[in-house]
């Protein structure tokens, strides 16, 4: 009897080691457990791998593009200079907002671009954006635009001594498009949608920034 008992252990062993080995040579792999999935991220740090970047499209080549994610620091400064353009208070308005600081003109001085996200500050064809200039320790506005998307690139060809500035266009009953936006009389225009289109066959060099993937980075609450 003890014989034969070892004989059925050794043989359920045998059967178990070769039904392992088989898993693992790629059999039939359909009722393994799903890889679990990850969660939503719930704070304003970036994974900088996650960044919106654009695909070549109409002929344009955005390959030669450099794409950075915006500051993740509170400004309070800041804030309270966009508030007092769009009138916004705290603690009524939902404002989330993305920044980046770069040099525009040339004077080895960085301007700061922002973003603002909010049902005040947005509509069909995008959101909006203003550009300060450092003054004082404080905030002198030059720009502020409608109808904006990110990212923006920051071309390296220049106008009137600043850079150039490429917003994609989209929504609202909009032709999609890209568009040349240029400073001119001392500021940039409000509304890119009636700017040129970048001709195809153009390749895009500069960095595009606040290129945030919107549903990763949540941006800044003000």
């Amino acid at each position: 009897m003890k014989l034969i008992l070892e004989k059925i252990f050794s043989m359920v062993c045998i059967v178990s080691l070769i039904a392992v080995l088989g898993g693992c040579a790629g059999g039939d792999v359909t009722n393994q457990p799903e890889q679990p999935t990850q969660p939503e991220q719930e704070s304003n740090e970036l994974d900088t791998n996650q960044l919106y970047q654009f695909e070549n499209k109409d002929g344009i080549d955005f390959s030669q593009v450099k794409y950075i994610p915006s500051e993740t620091e509170k400004d309070q400064k800041l804030e309270d200079a966009f508030a007092e353009v769009y009138d916004l208070k705290r603690g009524e308005d939902q404002i989330r907002y993305y920044y980046n600081r770069i040099d525009l003109d040339g004077d080895d001085q960085p301007e700061t671009f922002v973003f603002l996200v909010g049902s005040s500050v947005c509509g069909t064809g995008g959101c909006s954006g203003l550009i300060f200039k450092s003054q004082d320790d404080d905030y002198e506005l030059v720009s502020r635009f409608t109808l904006v998307r990110n990212p923006v690139i920051v071309s390296q060809n220049k106008t009137n001594d600043w850079n150039d500035l490429i917003m994609y266009v989209s929504g609202g009953g909009i032709e999609n498009f890209f568009a040349q936006v240029k400073y001119d009389e001392g500021k940039y225009p409000l509304n890119p949608s009636v700017q040129p289109k970048v001709e195809s066959g153009t390749q895009v060099e500069g960095t595009a920034i606040i290129a945030d993937d919107l549903t990763q980075n949540k941006g800044i609450a003000f």
